[in-house]
């Protein structure tokens, strides 16, 4: 049963994310998207790299929308709180790599999508 608020687009984009709360010296991680809605984004990323993701942490997210793809989105960037609302875990791979996880956040109410001004001619 589908359960998303958004119609995603699949693509890859830039995204920074950091748990909530954390220290302001504790950077962002950067991340590449796998789709984008405007309810929320799904990434990838290795367990020995990242900070453990679970179910119900929330989130602070900023996703780049290339120009490409602006044409699905009338935004340049998606930015704001969410809360992780699944993990998958994959299959582990050959010996001695990281295992690999799927994140999906679902954006709060808080998100903006900022958008660039057109230049007055």
């Amino acid at each position: 049963m589908e359960r998303r608020r958004g119609r995603r687009v699949s693509f890859e984009a830039p995204l920074l994310i950091r748990h909530f709360g954390a220290a302001e010296s504790d950077p962002f991680k950067e991340r590449v998207t796998k789709n984008v809605s405007l309810a929320g984004v799904y990434f990838e990323c290795d367990t020995g790299d990242a900070t453990p993701y679970a179910v119900d942490h929330v989130v602070v997210t900023s996703v780049s929308i290339p120009e490409p793809q602006r044409r699905r989105f009338p935004f340049t960037r998606l930015a704001g709180r969410g809360r992780v609302v699944r993990v998958t875990e994959f299959p582990h791979g050959a010996a001695g790599t990281s295992r690999r996880v799927g994140v999906a956040v679902e954006f709060g109410d808080d998100v903006l999508a900022l958008t660039t001004i057109p230049p007055r001619g």
